[in-house]
């Protein structure tokens, strides 16, 4: 390595090659130089050995070596947070290890290391292994027992969904929900899926929701879908870390958990009171299809009516039976009563089909107020809905604030928006006074 610095003395340039005690090099430049080659002949490699003395910074580094037994040669490694955040668990000592990384100096030191991107286990892997060892946990304390699972309300008025807000998965479950049940409101909490973190925010979002639900007995939540679409192992891992899989467990309300695809089985899967295939079969599970619905009720009229003339005739059977068993002073009374249950066998029908008809007609009443009073119906005819960052409706002006952040919902979407200003009616009370 050639470093040329200013001479102050002679004003002439002087060349430091390490060749001679004048041109002696520092101790960081030779380490720069041995860095420089090291990491520019081997790049990155491929490097097996067993663990050993495996250490956890404050920081979130990791720092172990890296042991050839057979030959009694070891390497130092480093395992950055930015890199090691991704391991489901640490390795034991004596384990055997496939890493990838480059080697380097640590110039500082003068310290030959080998800085590791990514690392593997032989056999089953890291991942299975943390998988297992943390399911045998839950097992042993009963929560993958079915006994505890908690069965759904056939009629929910109220859901909650805890995914990202950025993904498919949320529009495939919002859709399946306002077909099937378009009575029933939807809670949403956003949560990262995926990443450093993102277990600790699903544990979040299901506190959230779960003590947003119990703040009020007017908005208590019936069910939950926990989801996310498909991915790597890498990519669910989130749903199998202890702080996730506890936060389902422990929910006071029912959980219904979709994560990937159908092949893809997580512990939050397991521990929950549902597993769904997908996103969009968790909404199935979560709702029943009006569709359905009616043509239960009608089945069930039918079955009523038909049920009811039976009991008639049985009736009138009896009631001949009973005649023929009466003397003869008794024919009169005979023929009254059958002629009573003549008339009202007669009547029957018509009958069935007003009630039939008029609940029906009462169906279509309740279908349209709801369609009426729904804020979707509202946007349809032009208006925008507004809402705050929690979801609740602002519709009044003692709701707002300057500066305030809030949602408008219109047709096709929503809009963020910030009050600029609140300006009051002249003939609006203020929040808190009586009005005159």
């Amino acid at each position: 390595m050639n470093v040329t610095r200013q001479a102050s003395l002679f004003g002439a340039a002087e060349v430091r090659d390490g060749r001679s005690p004048e041109g002696a090099i520092t101790v960081s430049d030779l380490n720069e130089a041995a860095r420089g080659t090291l990491e520019k002949r081997f790049g990155d490699l491929w490097v097996r050995g067993e663990v050993t003395n495996w250490t956890r910074s404050s920081a979130g580094h990791r720092y172990f070596s890296l042991r050839d037994q057979e030959r009694d040669a070891s390497v130092a490694c480093v395992f950055f947070r930015g890199d090691a955040w991704r391991l489901p668990m640490d390795p034991e000592d004596g384990m055997e290890v496939f890493v990838h990384g480059r080697p380097t100096l640590y110039a500082r030191q003068g310290r030959f290391q080998l800085r590791v991107r990514a690392l593997e286990t032989a056999g089953e892997g890291l991942w299975r292994i943390a998988f297992e060892r943390l399911r045998r946990k839950l097992a042993a304390e009963g929560l993958l027992d079915p006994e505890r699972k908690r069965a759904l309300p056939e009629f929910p008025r109220r859901v909650g969904v805890v995914t990202s807000r950025k993904g498919a998965a949320l529009q495939d479950i919002i859709t399946v929900l306002r077909r099937r049940a378009p009575w029933v409101e939807i809670v949403v909490r956003h949560c990262r899926v995926q990443g450093e973190g993102a277990a600790a925010e699903v544990r979040a979002a299901l506190q959230r929701l779960a003590d947003w639900g119990a703040s009020d007995p007017n908005r208590t939540l019936d069910a939950i879908i926990l989801s996310r679409g498909g991915g790597s192992m890498e990519d669910l891992w989130c749903f199998n870390e202890e702080t996730a899989v506890r936060a389902v467990a422990t929910s006071p309300v029912p959980v219904i958990c979709a994560v990937g695809h159908e092949v893809d089985v997580t512990l939050c899967e397991l521990v929950a009171d549902l597993r769904a295939p997908t996103p969009s079969a968790a909404a199935e599970l979560a709702v029943p299809d009006i569709r359905h619905v009616r043509a239960s009720l009608d089945t069930a009229g039918r079955g009523l009516a038909r049920g009811l003339r039976r009991l008639i005739v049985r009736g009138s059977d009896r009631v001949e039976a009973l005649a023929q068993r009466l003397p003869a002073s008794a024919g009169h009374a005979r023929d009254v009563a059958k002629l009573r249950l003549d008339t009202m066998a007669a009547r029957l029908p018509a009958g069935m089909e007003r009630v039939l008809a008029r609940s029906r007609a009462r169906l279509a009443e309740l279908a349209a107020s709801l369609d009426a009073r729904s804020p979707l119906a509202t946007v349809a005819r032009g208006y925008a809905v507004a809402t705050d960052v929690e979801g609740r409706r602002l519709t009044r002006i003692d709701d707002f604030a300057p500066s305030q952040r809030f949602r408008l919902r219109v047709a096709g979407g929503q809009v963020a928006a910030t009050a600029d200003a609140v300006e009051r009616d002249a003939a609006e009370p203020h929040a808190g006074e009586p009005d005159a």
